[in-house]
């Protein structure tokens, strides 16, 4: 259950969303008999798997599964008591449904995988009686999950994501996202700059209840999208944008029109920027199961700024992430362990 972008794939149309969120139980039966099939043959691979990581992947894979087919068929339920969703616990309840999911598989892959989370210090998650606005560095596996955990679980805040449509495709957490109003962005550059009226949108029905969150690298952080955004950089000729890259190696450019557009339609909102390493240079399948068990933590940081010291002008909001960008940088640099590097 990995809330990302997955920029390349389109949408589905509703028919096909209402298609596959009918016969998901039926494909997780099918693919739990037929994990129960390979598992004599993956343990024969312990000689060279002493681990037996790809066991562990693949189980853990399978549980998390069958907790998003038990978040469509809660979903359903709850529509079944309330055909209009206006029931008065609407909200409580799905937040209720996210939070027993993402507590369960957090648990179940430490104890298989060793995934794991640490919060540094203590961390605030905005004022009583003002929504929070949430800007988070993207990098390693299963950093989003944490984060919506981190807001879910432990804020009791209502996660409002800004994330790539093409997470529409998941038909657990697709239902359950969309009845909390996330805005699923309908773009093939990510998540965190394009089609910003649908970001007002969202950002303008904020409660004080809401947090809303949004990643505005637009894609997940890898060594190699970094050197990328340099190459792209040299060859347009953008210099100072190159010195500030090449100075920052462990985040991509943020790009401010969406957070702009969040300040500007929810000024009262108080803003969190998110760091957190520990698992940035695992990336892609093969790199995760050669990974685990995973030996280090993913460790988070929080700082919580009042609505009224953060900018709502949008050049003031570029000048003030960009600011923001360089201190996540620094304390990922800080932090992060010679481990990492191999």
């Amino acid at each position: 259950m990995r809330i990302s972008a997955l920029p390349s794939l389109p949408a589905p149309p509703l028919w096909l969303r209402i298609v596959l969120q009918a016969i998901y139980p039926l494909f997780g039966i099918v693919m739990s008999l037929l994990f129960l099939v390979l598992v004599p043959f993956l343990l024969l691979l312990w000689p060279w798997d002493r681990h037996l990581a790809l066991l562990r992947c693949l189980f853990l894979t399978v549980y998390i599964m069958w907790e998003d087919i038990g978040l469509v068929v809660e979903c359903w339920y709850l529509r079944l008591r309330s055909p209009r969703g206006t029931s008065p616990t609407w909200d409580a309840d799905h937040l209720a449904l996210i939070q027993r999911a993402l507590n369960n598989v957090l648990y179940t892959a430490k104890k298989v995988v060793g995934f794991h989370i640490e919060i540094e210090d203590e961390m605030t998650v905005g004022r009583p009686g003002h929504p929070l606005v949430v800007i988070s560095r993207h990098a390693g596996p299963a950093d989003s999950l944490a984060i919506a955990w981190l807001l879910a679980g432990t804020a009791g805040r209502i996660p409002r994501i800004v994330l790539a449509d093409a997470m529409l495709w998941d038909p657990g957490i697709a239902m359950v996202l969309q009845r909390l109003d996330s805005y699923f962005v309908p773009s093939r550059s990510g998540a965190g700059d394009d089609r910003t009226k649908g970001v007002a949108t969202l950002a303008s029905t904020l409660s004080a209840k809401d947090a809303m969150l949004i990643f505005p690298e637009g894609r997940n952080w890898t060594r190699e999208r970094h050197e990328d955004q340099l190459r792209r950089l040299k060859a347009a000729g953008e210099a100072d944008r190159l010195a500030t890259a090449v100075s920052r190696p462990w985040v991509l450019e943020a790009r401010s029109r969406g957070v702009a557009s969040m300040r500007q339609h929810a000024p009262d909102a108080d803003v969190m920027v998110i760091s957190h390493t520990g698992l940035d240079m695992i990336s892609g399948p093969a790199a995760v199961i050669r990974a685990v068990p995973f030996r280090n933590r993913l460790l988070i940081r929080g700082r919580t700024y009042r609505s009224e010291d953060v900018p709502t002008d949008g050049d003031a909001v570029a000048e003030w992430l960009d600011a923001r960008w360089g201190e996540v940088n620094h304390w990922v640099d800080t932090r992060i362990s010679g481990r990492e590097h191999l």
